[in-house]
């Protein structure tokens, strides 16, 4: 009887408490945030990458990284043009480059600070560049500079230079790039006649990007002959790009191995052989900080 009574008692107190709802110190679940929807196209399939990135090939882009983008650049542009070289040479790369070195921050929305070293006659580039609008298929920007060049025995050491940079996109897989450019010295060489460089100088070189895949683009410039008597023609490089997050790998030919404005705006910088093919290419890293 005691059992009983006991046992009754223990339902009378423990039942109750059964019927109420489990204590828990989590917070009431939320629901979860949607998925941010990915970027397509009309037709559904991934929207493609921009066809080039700050930098085109050499030439200034109109587009300007995100806020707080430090960018790395790496250039090579061998000294031996292919036609000239064979098995032996590695059809070129054995030959020397002229090796470029580049760090870009931008510290705010549109703005772009860059400092870049080329070991071709040892030219130094700082620059600011700052996205002005975008427009529909209009950009523009404008780009601010000087050129530091360091090489023993130049008959110039500095220049300032100033470009507007002018883009039109057809779609979302080509845009065209015109980029008015002024140079108040140009680097010149030191044993090329008439004259070593050039002053004042206002060219409008142009480019063209076209977005062959989501992540391979093929890009194109154009530096116009100087107009000069001893204008020694027209300079230009091609590229093929692949892209990948935050990283552009882009392999080059061309006449064109300038890759600072003062070396570029010359076209008589193209080197000893004007119509040779030279191999190159750009590696871009970019980092959020």
């Amino acid at each position: 009887m005691k059992f009983r009574a006991v046992a009754a008692l223990a339902a009378a107190i423990l039942l109750p408490a059964a019927r109420l709802p489990a204590r828990t110190d989590a917070p009431p679940a939320t629901p979860e945030a949607p998925a941010a929807p990915k970027e397509t196209t009309a037709d559904g399939a991934a929207a493609p990458r921009p066809p080039e990135g700050s930098r085109i090939i050499n030439l200034p882009s109109a587009d300007a990284p995100r806020r707080r983008t430090l960018t790395v650049l790496f250039t090579h542009r061998f000294s031996q043009p292919v036609e000239q070289s064979d098995i032996h040479s590695l059809y070129s790369f054995d030959s020397g480059a002229d090796i470029g070195i580049g760090l870009a921050y931008a510290p705010i929305d549109d703005l772009d600070v860059s400092l870049y070293r080329t070991s071709g006659l040892d030219v130094y580039e700082l620059d600011v560049r700052y996205h002005v609008f975008s427009a529909g298929p209009l950009s523009a920007a404008v780009r601010l500079g000087g050129d530091w060049r360091t090489e023993a025995n130049l008959q110039n050491r500095n220049g300032v230079f100033a470009q507007a940079i002018l883009g039109v996109s057809l779609g979302s897989r080509v845009r065209l790039t015109a980029v008015p450019t002024y140079v108040s010295k140009t680097s010149g060489q030191r044993f090329v006649s008439p004259k070593p460089f050039y002053e004042n100088l206002f060219s409008v070189p142009a480019a063209v990007s076209i977005a062959v895949t989501r992540s391979i683009n093929v890009q194109g410039e154009v530096e116009p002959r100087l107009g000069k008597a001893d204008s020694r023609g027209v300079a230009w490089i091609a590229a093929i790009e692949k892209t990948v997050v935050r990283h552009r790998f882009a392999f080059t030919v061309g006449n064109q191995r300038g890759t600072t404005v003062d070396q570029y705006i010359a076209t008589d910088f193209s080197g000893l052989h004007p119509h040779g093919y030279y191999l190159g290419f750009n590696l871009v890293r970019q980092w959020k900080l």
